[in-house]
Parts: structure tokens; C-alpha cells; sequence
């Protein structure tokens, strides 16, 4: 099983839109935070969406517009 990273945020807004469409296309996502909670939007980090290497294309593709 192997993951590729397709979508990377500081915004969980952002992020929340990303797994929107995602979910809307029936494709799988594994989300990794490196944000710190205790000061969240301070410290910086971010939130990254990773998916099966055979669903990247059309994600990547689906997510081109999100900025």
C-alpha cells in the first residue's frame, strides 16, 4: 500500500473543502497533522492529505483549482 502526498495546508478550511471533494469522489484520503493544537495557526505546521498512488492523478486533478 503505497501513499502519495497530493494536497499540503495551513488552513483547515482549506483542507476541509480538499476532503469535501474527495469524499464527493469516492476516493480515500489518509491525513497527516503536523500542526501544533496548543498554538494552532502561531507556530505554524501543516495539514497534508495523502492517497493510494493509483487514485493521485485523478485527486490531483480534482484538487487543482483549491488554493
Amino acid at each position: 500500500m503505497n501513499r502519495q502526498k497530493i494536497y499540503t495546508s495551513d488552513s483547515q478550511i482549506q483542507i476541509m473543502d480538499a476532503k469535501h471533494i474527495l469524499d464527493e469522489a469516492g476516493i480515500n484520503y489518509f491525513e497527516i497533522n503536523k500542526m501544533d493544537t496548543a498554538y494552532a495557526g502561531i507556530l505554524g505546521g501543516s495539514i497534508e492529505l495523502h492517497v493510494e498512488e493509483a487514485d493521485a492523478e485523478k485527486s490531483l486533478k480534482l484538487l487543482a483549482d483549491l488554493k
